[in-house]
């Protein structure tokens, strides 16, 4: 019966000590998730502009911590290619550097129908999780579309 007490406290002693580090490797997953997600809505824009022959939008709300794809004002035909996602609980965007419209909502990316990225793009976003650790998705060296490119501690 002693040995069993001692197994059992072992166990806890060493679970305790486990569980910060896998807090923090949740939130880090739960943060490389969001941003491959993000990452992949700017790819299936591109895809949609070529395919559809119309220019679209990646928007961010940074304060709703939402973020999609629509086409740009004018097209509304594409409006079935709509889509919207709001990201994980603990999760926000970093609005330094971020313009925000007067609706709360940013275009982060737009892609002309040839596929190519428009000028007026933002150069990177970021995502932080409650402890202000972060994950940046800046746009690629030749201006042709956005990477994951760092992460903060």
């Amino acid at each position: 019966m002693v040995e069993l007490v001692l197994v059992m406290a072992l166990l806890c002693l060493i679970l305790g000590m486990a569980a910060p580090s896998l807090a923090r490797s949740m939130h880090s997953r739960n943060l490389t998730q969001e941003a491959t997600r993000l990452l992949a809505l700017t790819e299936y824009a591109r895809d949609e502009a070529v395919s559809l022959g119309v220019p679209m939008m990646v928007w961010i709300d940074v304060k709703a911590g939402r973020f999609g794809v629509n086409a740009m004002p004018g097209y509304e035909d594409a409006g079935a290619r709509a889509k919207e996602y709001t990201l994980i609980d603990g999760l926000h965007f970093d609005p330094k550097g971020t313009l925000v419209g007067a609706s709360g909502r940013t275009t982060a990316a737009e892609f002309n129908p040839d596929g190519a990225l428009d000028i007026s793009s933002e150069a990177s976003v970021r995502l932080l999780d409650r402890s202000d650790a972060g994950i940046e998705i800046a746009q690629t060296s030749d201006g042709s579309g956005y990477e994951i490119t760092k992460e903060t501690p």
